[in-house]
């Protein structure tokens, strides 16, 4: 994969990701401290993001940095709500990651059939 492909992917990821959460460029902006303008050359690819902002925007769409420079592989284009759900779970103590497992497990739970 060469660096113009990383870059393109970088985009396309971070505007996705905008959009599935219902984000205007000037609302992510916001959030991660950064010029709107900037953030519009990074989504065009015009722009590639310091490491800082990488990290900064990463955190806001809930994913690691390294997932938003490359393509998912097939099979695991999860939801923002699933990303976040595992992304919380990574950062995770192992008390927080079993409660969120039996809270998971209760919703999941079929109810008795009368």
């Amino acid at each position: 994969m060469s660096m113009q492909d990383i870059i393109r992917t970088f985009a396309n990821r971070m505007y996705s990701y905008r959009v599935e959460m219902k984000m205007t460029q000037e609302e992510l902006a916001d959030l991660l401290g950064l010029d709107n303008s900037y953030v519009s050359l990074l989504e065009r690819g015009a722009r590639v993001p310091s490491l800082i902002a990488l990290d900064r925007i990463a955190k806001v769409f809930g994913v690691r940095p390294y997932d938003l420079l490359i393509e998912p592989p097939k099979g695991e284009n999860y939801s923002f709500k699933q990303r976040e759900l595992l992304y919380m779970i990574s950062d995770g103590t192992e008390a927080q990651i079993d409660k969120i497992y039996r809270i998971v497990k209760i919703v999941n739970e079929k109810p008795k059939q009368n």
